[in-house]
């Protein structure tokens, strides 16, 4: 500051600029410091995989990610910050998975799909059953055949299964 005609006039203005667009500088007249106070501006964190930027405590927060997620979970998706856009990764390999089959236990990711584990064993030994599991409950299966059979008895000839046992053709 100077005198100037008898009046004290400003001098040259105290610069007081940090180049950050998420605060707003400022020369406190009291002081002569320089204060630089956090703002809430709209803004650019450089990540296209951030849909809303804006500035938070004096820097710029994005928010708002792009979430990826294609519905497979033997899939592994992210956001390509380099792209802005989802890109899948097959992965996801020995991930546990749910095949949609009740019977198979233990479904495992393998190279991008879910494949079936175990299934257990049905079987009740009975020739005259067709023996399966069910995919919906999960649970064994017996349904009566009519397939030829031995009851036994040689005496008998056209043996044949009839509600889930071997009955005796003709003598």
């Amino acid at each position: 500051d100077a005198c100037i005609g008898g009046s004290c006039v400003s001098g040259k203005k105290k610069l007081c600029d940090d180049s950050l667009p998420c605060t707003n500088d400022a020369c406190d007249a009291q002081s002569g410091s320089c204060v630089f106070t956090p703002n809430t501006s709209p803004c650019d964190d450089g990540n296209p995989c951030t849909q809303k930027d804006a500035c938070a405590a004096g820097a710029c927060a994005g928010t708002d990610p792009i979430i990826c997620n294609d519905g497979n979970a033997c899939t592994l998706e992210a956001c390509d910050t380099a792209l802005g856009k989802c890109e899948v990764n097959n992965a996801a390999d020995n991930v546990l998975c749910q095949d949609g089959d009740a019977c198979s236990a233990g479904d495992a990711c393998k190279k991008g799909v879910c494949t079936a584990g175990p299934v257990p064993y049905c079987g009740d030994d009975n020739s005259c059953t067709d023996d399966s599991c069910d995919a919906t409950t999960g649970k064994c299966v017996a349904t009566f055949n009519k397939a030829g059979c031995d009851d036994g008895n040689s005496c008998t000839a056209d043996d044949a299964c009839d509600v889930g046992s071997c009955k005796g053709g003709q003598n």
